[in-house]
């Protein structure tokens, strides 16, 4: 969808891991191999005409009804230069009800009845597949941030790897960086190791070992995508990757004045989309 609603969409990022075909049940294969072929960019699309269309509908209820998995594709050369590829769900039943429960954390509860009625809300139980849900839901490939990205997902890139710029026209769309998946953990397991040694009073040291956690299901032959989405617009260029890198590094050599001067670029960077959100 493009236009209107499509610029009325909430700056989302997405952190995604994308997994080998053999690491998918076999309902799941099926349907990766009969899918047609779809970019990026046309699932983009495709996940906001029906997020806008269960947002419209006459009787308030933003649940999927009837929408069937998607998988986003990512291909690769090795260093043989042997092409492979790599896969995302959609997982959109169990991402609509995460987003449900942080709805119903952010706002007064007539709000959110208005927003999501409880007649919706029992109806969506009684359509999902609970085991399938309960898989999603401990195996889930996607987490998202609005208007903002967590200063932890940035530990797992680096300036130098993959990545994709998209413009329409004149107009910065969105950027994709993306990395192996077990050079990405060896990155983590760096800064969750700096950080323990010298800062394990921050609130990005539980945040670190939150992603770690999160991580560790999936298989060590996937791919890891920042999506940037909108944000791409408000920030890019973007250096919180080098000031995140550079701020950890400054903490191992004990210059806690270049530590501080790398917190506070990342703590100005992001002011600007946190005001946005909130006057959203």
């Amino acid at each position: 969808m493009t236009g209107p609603l499509y610029d009325l969409t909430a700056a989302t990022a997405h952190l995604r891991v994308y997994e080998p075909l053999s690491a998918f049940e076999d309902w799941a294969q099926s349907l990766i191999i009969g899918a047609p072929p779809r970019t990026a960019d046309q699932i983009d699309a495709l996940e906001n005409q029906q997020l806008w269309e269960r947002t419209l509908r006459g009787v308030s209820d933003p649940f999927p009804h009837t929408e069937q998995e998607l998988f986003r594709t990512v291909k690769f050369l090795d260093y043989q230069g042997a092409e492979h590829t790599r896969y995302c769900p959609s997982q959109i039943q169990a991402r609509s009800l995460l987003a449900a429960e942080q709805a119903e954390e952010a706002m007064r509860a007539e709000v959110f009845d208005l927003l999501i009625p409880p007649a919706a809300r029992r109806a969506n139980g009684q359509r999902v597949d609970t085991d399938k849900l309960a898989a999603d839901l401990t195996h889930l490939h996607t987490r998202t941030s609005t208007w903002g990205i967590p200063l932890s997902w940035f530990s797992l890139f680096r300036d130098d790897d993959e990545c994709e710029v998209l413009y329409v026209g004149e107009r910065l769309r969105n950027v994709r960086l993306l990395v192996p998946f077990e050079q990405a953990i060896e990155r983590l397991a760096w800064a969750v190791q700096a950080m323990a040694t010298h800062a394990p009073q921050a609130p990005l040291f539980e945040e670190l070992g939150s992603l770690g956690g999160w991580l560790e299901s999936f298989d060590p032959q996937s791919l890891i995508e920042l999506d940037y989405g909108l944000l791409a617009e408000i920030v890019w260029p973007d250096e919180s990757v080098n000031d995140l890198l550079h701020g950890i590094q400054a903490l191992e050599d004990g210059d806690m004045t270049m530590a501080a001067a790398a917190y506070r670029r990342l703590s100005n960077r992001w002011i600007g989309p946190r005001q946005l959100g909130r006057a959203n």
